[in-house]
């Protein structure tokens, strides 16, 4: 049972299991990739670096000092939000919402850390560069939202992070704890009684109250530039294509959760019939739909031979029509539903996944949707509904491909 209490300013969101040795806490702030400073693409990416990394009063870093401990931590950055979680025993949980807290609100910002950082965050750049199922993904974002701050990566690029100043970085600080919207989850072992205490201790009830990113006023994404690879390379690649979803909140969301898991990498999918039983075309594929606050992002992606990628994604747009002109069929539709049923049924009995789901709802939009609400909600899809998903995506289709031809 989740218990929503208000620590101050901020809303901590409790699922407290009596018989759970440990516990995760988890902090998500309402600021991520957009809205990093114009010109300094990746700056949140590697303040979550720096508060992860950095000393920790002069001593071991957050990381560090929790894996000591036994336990486990880490940090993401996406789109919109910033999130530190750490998953350690019950007993330790105090220690470690203390360590947290001065870590991100007070972290040693150094020209030295600054510096370490950049090289291991270019390291990390560089590797998902060489990656083509890497950067298929984000050449794929910049082209569905191309001119928006959606369709920059996340971690930035190696001309924006060499811009990074100590100075800007601090700033960058300021204006994440003065502006973005927080929210704290636990779920576990430790009482909420307890859990309070340590969270006000650590000092992060004092960050300000802040409207949540779907509250202000929001930079719409361009129309969509509809497109296909016109060649394709001579070598294995990834191929992703999709288009535009529904934003957070908007109850149209989950017949595009549908859709993915129809198009998606089971054997029990109607994509799986087609080009893994039936043509023979890709082994490794998978589709899912993601949303922001303002939008979304719906995707399909594969790796293939090159004789056979241009087969791929014509196969790919063939069930996709199929599919908005006739409906799933019953079958099909049926395993997609439960599919995605099952799906929000692991997300709530992983500890780790239900924290950071419920802080990063709250942190987004005010709003938490609780396990049963989604599951209920993705019941009321229509064969229909997922039909005028799949006619959506085929209508505004983009694909790319990576690596590029020559």
């Amino acid at each position: 049972m989740t218990e929503q209490l208000l620590m101050q300013n901020v809303p901590v969101l409790v699922d407290h299991t009596p018989g759970s040795r440990t516990t995760t806490v988890c902090v998500a702030l309402g600021s991520g990739a957009r809205h990093d400073p114009e010109g300094v693409a990746g700056a949140t990416h590697m303040l979550e670096h720096l508060v992860m990394s950095v000393p920790l009063d002069g001593g071991p870093s957050l990381s560090e000092r929790i894996e000591r401990l036994g336990g486990n931590c880490n940090a993401l950055t996406s789109p919109e939000l910033l999130v530190i979680h750490a998953q350690v025993l019950n007993e330790d949980a105090p220690e470690v919402i203390g360590w947290i807290g001065t870590s991100l609100l007070r972290p040693e910002l150094t020209a030295a850390h600054l510096d370490r950082e950049r090289q291991v965050v270019l390291q990390e750049l560089s590797a998902a560069a060489s990656d083509p199922s890497d950067a298929v993904q984000d050449a794929f974002l910049a082209r569905l939202f191309a001119g928006h701050p959606l369709g920059s990566p996340v971690g930035g690029d190696p001309e924006s992070i060499a811009r990074i100043t100590v100075d800007g970085m601090r700033e960058a600080h300021r204006q994440v704890l003065a502006g973005a919207p927080v929210a704290v989850s636990a779920v576990g072992g430790l009482p909420a009684e307890e859990l309070l205490a340590a969270l006000d201790k650590a000092g992060l009830g004092i960050l300000p109250a802040a409207a949540p990113l779907g509250a202000r006023p929001p930079q719409t994404p361009p129309p969509v530039r509809a497109g296909l690879p016109e060649r394709w390379p001579d070598e294995f690649c990834w191929l992703m294509a999709g288009s535009r979803a529904p934003r957070h909140g908007d109850p149209r969301r989950h017949a595009y959760t549908v859709l993915g898991h129809l198009m998606g990498s089971s054997p029990a999918s109607l994509l799986y019939a087609r080009i893994r039983n039936d043509e023979a075309l890709a082994y490794s594929f998978q589709s899912w739909s993601r949303s922001y606050s303002d939008t979304g992002a719906w995707r399909f992606l594969a790796g293939s031979e090159p004789a056979n990628a241009p087969r791929l994604l014509d196969s790919f747009r063939s069930l996709l029509a199929e599919v908005a002109s006739g409906g799933p069929g019953e079958e099909p539709f049926s395993a997609a539903v439960r599919q995605a049923v099952v799906e929000v049924v692991l997300r709530a009995e992983s500890q780790q996944e239900a924290a950071i789901g419920l802080a990063a709802d709250q942190a987004l939009a005010a709003d938490v949707t609780l396990p049963e609400q989604e599951i209920e909600a993705i019941g009321r899809v229509t064969a229909d509904e997922v039909a005028a998903a799949a006619a959506e995506v085929a209508r505004e289709l983009v694909a790319v491909v990576r690596p590029e031809a020559d």
